[in-house]
């Protein structure tokens, strides 16, 4: 149970990832405890281009992890067009650091305009009853602040779930979870400070959803909110993806590229 409550979750969309200038986040990272992360960063421009990655904390420090190109909470470095660079962190410790990843084109923070990193993180199992598997999540443009998931915690399978307030406001998130029939299983308000991270097991969180199926409602009172999920089943490890409203979107919100305030 500890290497679940570490995992806590990463999914990847069944559509492209858009990748937007700026920033972009992946909404869990850990490492350590049967777990380690390859990074994936790519420049998906003509012209070469800089880019940050960052490491953090459930509270929004830096979180320094050992990996092949050194210890530290941050690594920058020029792409040529279209060069890729790949990152592994150790996943050695027997103890797993978790928190959340930020990757930023430096030349565009501030601008509206600029080019296109990509980022993905490849999570490789070595302990508990998933050894040997491997999960594979893009970074999220957290563009959204309500979002829809399908969970099914029948036989004996459990939702993960990962969330992150990457602005510096404060925010209130409302988690619901719906039966087959739309009725309320249980639902739960709760305060994200600037910059943190929550992470949870679904059942152990809300044990009224156990031995149940239906849907996770997620929205926010901020502008933007980064979510990963999966669902664990006995031996394997599946994705949820979150389904989005047009309705729903950043420019139906109010704020298209608001990155450029951050």
């Amino acid at each position: 149970m500890r290497l679940l409550s570490a995992l806590f979750l990463l999914y990847s969309f069944a559509s492209a990832e858009v990748v937007y200038p700026g920033a972009s986040f992946i909404a869990h990272i850990v490492d350590g405890g049967g777990i380690q992360m390859e990074f994936t960063i790519t420049n998906l421009d003509d012209s070469a281009t800089t880019y940050l990655l960052l490491y953090f904390d459930d509270n929004g420090n830096p979180l320094s992890l050992v990996s092949s190109v050194g210890t530290g909470s941050e690594f920058s470095e020029s792409l040529a067009p279209h060069a890729s660079r790949n990152i592994r962190t150790a996943g050695t410790a027997n103890s797993p650091a978790q928190g959340w990843a930020e990757i930023i084109t430096t030349s565009t923070v501030g601008t509206s305009g600029g080019l296109g990193v990509g980022a993905s993180v490849l999570f490789r199992f070595s302990g508990g009853p998933w050894t040997g598997s491997e999960v594979i999540v893009p970074a999220d443009s957290a563009r959204n602040n309500r979002f829809s998931l399908a969970f099914d915690h029948t036989a004996s399978a459990v939702t993960g779930l990962a969330m992150v307030n990457p602005l510096i406001d404060p925010i209130a998130v409302t988690v619901t979870f719906r039966a087959e029939d739309g009725g309320i299983i249980v639902t739960d308000t709760f305060n994200m400070g600037g910059r943190t991270h929550r992470a949870i097991v679904t059942t152990s969180s809300y044990a009224s959803t156990a031995n149940r199926r239906g849907t996770i409602e997620i929205s926010t009172t901020g502008f933007h909110l980064g979510i990963l999920a999966l669902r664990f089943g006995s031996s394997t490890v599946s994705s949820v993806v979150p389904l989005v409203s047009s309705a729903w979107s950043d420019i139906a919100n109010g704020c298209p590229g608001c990155w450029d305030y951050f």
